[in-house]
């Protein structure tokens, strides 16, 4: 194990050391620590009885006062005489790097960053290895606004431009630095070459210059204050570094041989026993005397290191000249597990560092670093994470084009994953927060410095396309540009609307009809215009929205007045603009049919079935839709659904019984989901045959299994309504047509069979004597026998608190689902939608009852004032869970989950449409038999108003 990173100025030099373990050493153990602690208390004390001499205060003892000035005699007033002109900053600030475009991109990123931190002293950039042609193309692309001073200096050559090795590497050349330091300036591009340094900028030789790293991102101001706080166990430091991850306790990275053959025989580099004092690497701030005695040292091992050593020359240098180094670890991180990198700021902040800067009282954390360097910031253990890596050397060298594309950047949610995932790989949230804190920091200063160089430079505008991935061992971008030479997107075909798509690796297959990601699939549900019908399809496409689910949706709405029609498609242009709808008559008092022996159309006498719309819809839809319906699937829902999770067909996944998806072969069927390990889709199938997949193609379709509700009602007395239909047996009737919605089948199919679905729902309808609900059901299930659209039948496609249902998801559950009052636990198990036709009931360990149920919601629940849906406590889940019963953990995770999807749903809805705000009181506790219109806030029908009252006064 490394040795700890200690707290801020505070980094012991002791060494490890390997002790037996015995009896003696046990005692001597305990002694020490009574001993230590008695010291401690002691100290501690006259710490805060003293002056120390490492404080503000600490006058008269010949060094300097904290604000870096030598103590003055103090007047007849006691006031110390200090010039404020004395007051010891960063005067200049100097980095080296070579002419490449990669440069480039990272010099106007630390420019642009340094400056947005409030620094406003002198920079300068060295440049070398390369022509005056390219030094001049280099400094004419340069942002003037930064104000950068550029030397270049052709004889210095660049065979690399990093020296060092793996995460140790630097960018910060002493030769090029000694040539701008030392003496008079004769690089290219000066101004006054024969004047000395100090005079050339108005530098005292106790000033500070800091000498960074060239890809470095700063993200702090720099100041001495601070600094000098963090490595205080060094008196007067004339030199400060970076906490080197290459320490280790009496040994050095070189060995005795290696180190007498670039030293000489008397220097006091060779007397060290602990390197501790000299742990330091890039980047170095230093006084001007300090760079002028160490660099010509540093520069003549430079000569003497091999390459991956180079980041060993300054510190060397120190230790030769006796310069104490201020060792401190704020100021640059870049590797999560280092403990010489002070990270603690990351578990300090209070604010998502992938929404917004640091700023107040987080940026002013004495932990919050100074800069970052974006050399290797990924974690590929953390599967959520995986996808969001930053290597400041892959970013594309035309970044800054006026047709670049930028950086994706994650989303806040990522940082809560990070924060609030247990994870099931074991990656440390520790870990996690520093890589997720770490990558958001530098996309969001790459696509800020792009944005404000682009400003600038591009006169007529830029490309604010956020499309470049960095992900881990994926090949990197050569260009940032949409199809410039080298690009990673596809050019054939086309591409007229929308995003260039990217090239597929020889893996990647086209996307079937139906498979996640797939727009070749149309969702429909049909309705008629009553109030409680608009706010189920509120409901519905707003959950559609929310979960990404790809494909069109379509809302097929019957009997609406000219006036309602017009106000629907002005509602639903702005609260669901990727809903669609088709207007149709009201189908449900005299519906067409024909019988089966005639041909001739007939009306039956006056009925009043809703249902009617649902056959009669789809076929004017499939007839008449504009536009019209061309995706290859048809997904037939109803309209108390609510998505949790995106739908798929013909994805290929697992087919297993409900005993069987808890497979325990993770590696094959499970994957990693927002840090939970959870089973890969699957489709739960209950039938009998051998080989059972999702596909669905002409002649084969998906639904939801209803064989325990159904039966095989619909082919009972159905040879007058069906001829065809008598050589189904009951096995296949329960098989492949016991169905219920969602219904994924082929438009083609869905059109053949849609004139005997319309006239058998009829026939049905009447041969039950109307007394029958689920006559359009059954008249579905005798249309697709006889056209022999056979059903794959599956549990788990629609959870409706029904037998035949998958549910075992709720024991594989690890967290409470109803703890959380707002965000729903959707659990890669569960179903993808939640279907309203049953009602879920529960109590909590008050004695509370709690429901959920579609005929009990007011008809103004989308009103900007109504009450939100009130959360059950978290007890729901935990006394259902302690009773072991199957079903009352479906009933508790139905009423928290319906809830909360619900709530969700309101509040998207509510957002667009309630401009000036909305009530998001959590207030309406449904009641069992109790329901009214509507809601009146201000005059609540007493049953709510009771149910509100005593949750809260239970203290919910």
């Amino acid at each position: 194990m490394l040795p700890q990173r200690q707290n801020s100025g505070k980094r012991a030099a002791a060494s490890h050391r390997r002790a037996t373990m015995n009896v003696r050493n046990v005692a001597f153990v305990v002694l020490g620590l009574i001993f230590a602690l008695y010291m401690y208390f002691n100290l501690r004390f006259f710490a805060t009885s003293t002056v120390s001499t490492n404080s503000i205060e600490a006058t008269g003892k010949g060094w300097r006062s904290f604000n870096g000035a030598p103590n003055k005699p103090t007047g007849a007033d006691g006031d110390t005489l200090v010039d404020a002109s004395a007051t010891r900053q960063v005067k200049h600030l100097v980095f080296t790097s070579t002419c490449r475009d990669i440069d480039f991109v990272h010099a106007e990123v630390l420019a642009f960053t340094l400056r947005r931190t409030g620094y406003d002293g002198n920079v300068t950039e060295l440049l070398y290895g390369c022509t005056s042609e390219q030094a001049s193309e280099f400094i004419r692309k340069k942002d003037a606004r930064h104000n950068v001073q550029t030397r270049h200096y052709p004889d210095v050559s660049a065979a690399n431009t990093t020296f060092g090795e793996k995460l140790l590497k630097t960018t910060l050349n002493p030769v090029v630095l000694s040539k701008w330091l030392l003496g008079s300036d004769a690089g290219e591009f000066s101004d006054n070459r024969a004047v000395p340094f100090e005079e050339r900028y108005a530098l005292a030789s106790d000033d500070f210059v800091m000498a960074v790293d060239s890809d470095a991102i700063f993200t702090k101001k720099l100041d001495m204050w601070n600094l000098m706080a963090e490595a205080n166990d060094v008196i007067d430091p004339r030199i400060f570094g970076q906490d080197a991850s290459w320490y280790w306790p009496k040994r050095f990275p070189l060995t005795d041989e290696q180190l007498k053959s670039i030293l000489p025989t008397n220097s006091r580099a060779l007397l060290l026993d602990d390197w501790r004092e000299y742990a330091a690497i890039a980047p170095f701030v230093a006084e001007v005397s300090a760079w002028q005695e160490l660099l010509p040292t540093a520069v003549d091992l430079w000569d003497k290191l091999t390459h991956e050593q180079r980041y060993l020359a300054v510190p060397i240098a120190a230790a030769h000249e006796k310069m104490l180094i201020g060792v401190s670890g704020v100021l640059s991180v870049h590797h999560y597990p280092s403990r010489y990198q002070n990270w603690d700021f990351v578990d300090d902040i209070k604010h998502n560092p992938c929404e917004e800067l640091a700023e107040g009282k987080n940026l002013a954390l004495s932990s919050y670093p100074i800069s970052i360097r974006a050399l290797n910031f990924t974690l590929p253990q953390w599967i959520d994470g995986r996808d969001w890596s930053f290597f400041a050397d892959d970013v594309p060298s035309d970044f800054f084009s006026c047709d670049a594309w930028m950086m994706r950047q994650p989303t806040g949610n990522l940082w809560h994953l990070a924060t609030h995932t247990s994870g099931y790989e074991r990656v440390p949230n520790i870990l996690r927060r520093r890589h997720t804190m770490s990558v958001c920091l530098a996309a969001e200063a790459y696509n800020s410095a792009s944005e404000n160089y682009r400003s600038h430079v591009c006169p007529t505008g830029f490309n604010h396309n956020r499309r470049i991935p960095m992900q881990f061992e994926k090949k990197a971008w050569s260009t940032a540009v949409a199809l410039a030479q080298g690009t990673e997107m596809e050019e054939e075909p086309s591409v007229y609307f929308g995003d260039y798509t990217k090239k597929k690796s020889p893996l990647e297959s086209d996307l079937k009809p139906g498979q996640e990601g797939s727009e070749e699939l149309h969702f429909v549900f049909t309705t008629s215009c009553e109030p409680y019908q608009d706010w189920q399809s509120e409901a519905l496409a707003q959950s559609f929205a929310r979960v990404g689910q790809r494909g069109a949706l379509t809302r097929i709405v019957s009997g609406c007045s000219d006036d309602a029609v017009k106000e629907l498609l002005r509602r639903t242009k702005k609260s669901s603009p990727h809903l669609r709808i088709h207007v149709t008559r009201d189908f449900r008092s005299l519906p067409i049919f024909k019988e089966v022996s005639d041909d001739v159309e007939k009306a039956s006498t006056p009925d009043d079935y809703a249902p009617y719309n649902k056959p009669f819809g789809l076929r004017d839809w499939l007839e008449s839709a504009n536009p019209p319906v061309r995706e290859e699937l048809v997904v037939v829902l109803d309209p108390d659904f609510l998505f949790i999770r995106p739908f798929a067909v013909n994805t290929g996944g697992r087919v297993t019984t409900a005993k069987g998806v808890d497979s325990g072969n993770y590696e094959r069927d499970a994957e990693v989901v927002k840090g939970m390990r959870q089973y890969k889709r699957f489709f739960v199938y209950a039938g009998s045959r051998d080989n059972v997949s999702d596909t669905v193609a002409d002649g084969v379709a998906v639904a939801q299994r209803w064989s325990e509700y159904l039966g095989t009602a619909a082919f009972e007395n159905s040879t007058s309504i069906c001829p065809e239909c008598s050589k189904v047996s009951k096995a296949d009737a329960a098989e492949y047509f016991a169905v219920g919605p969602p219904y994924a089948i082929t438009r083609k199919d869905l059109t053949q069979l849609m004139d005997d679905y319309c006239n058998m729902t009829v026939l049905k309808r009447e041969q039950m004597k109307r007394e029958h609900w689920m006559s359009e059901m059954l008249g579905y299930s005798l249309a697709a026998a006889k056209h022999n659209v056979k059903h794959t039948t599956f549990d788990n496609l629609a959870l409706g608190n029904k037998a035949d249902d998958y549910t075992g998801f709720v024991n594989l559950m690890k967290g409470n689902p109803c703890e959380d009052p707002v965000t729903p636990i959707i659990p890669g198990e569960a179903p993808p939608l939640l279907h309203g036709c049953h009602a879920y009931e529960s109590d909590d360990d008050r004695g509370l009852k709690w429901m959920f149920y579609k005929n009990l919601i007011p008809n103004n629940i989308f009103a900007c004032d109504s009450w939100l849906l009130a959360s059950p406590p978290a007890s729901v889940w935990t006394l259902a869970k302690r009773s072991r019963n199957a079903q009352n953990m479906l009933e508790a995770y139905g009423v928290c989950t319906s809830v909360k999807v619900f709530n969700q749903a309101l509040v998207d809805f509510k957002t667009k449409m309630c401009p000036d705000g909305f009530n998001q009181n959590r207030r309406l506790r449904l009641v069992k038999d109790v329901r009214q219109d509507l809601l009146k806030v201000g005059q609540v029908y007493q049953a709510w108003q009771d149910a509100a009252q005593e949750n809260a006064r239970e203290g919910a």
